[in-house]
């Protein structure tokens, strides 16, 4: 039997202070958890492999390698000062999938 558990790391400030009432507030929480999801399989990728292999499933490199992978897709913005927000989200989001966070 292989039982496999997935849980927020508890020293993860932006998911246990989060405010939770406003759609906008869990929209975020829910694309931070996914994106920490994805980089926790990434790490862990080789070691879970061989357990989900054994039911069938499989962990495809390429999706969790693509920095632009997000849980629901930005909203396409109109104005320049939103094309030039989204624009600079995106660069962050690259930088961030280089730059490992201080203690990881």
């Amino acid at each position: 039997t292989d039982i496999l558990l997935i849980e927020p790391d508890h020293r993860d400030p932006e998911l246990y202070l989060a405010n939770t009432f406003g759609y906008r507030q869990r929209r975020q929480l829910a694309e931070h958890a996914y994106q920490q999801t994805r980089a926790m399989l990434r790490s862990r990728r080789t070691h879970l492999s061989a357990k989900l292999s054994r039911h069938g499933i499989s962990l495809r490199a390429d999706v969790l390698q693509e920095p632009r992978r997000h849980l629901v897709a930005p909203a396409q913005s109109h104005t320049r000062i939103g094309r030039a927000i989204a624009s600079l989200q995106e660069v962050m989001d690259d930088l961030g999938q280089v730059i490992q966070p201080a203690g990881a």
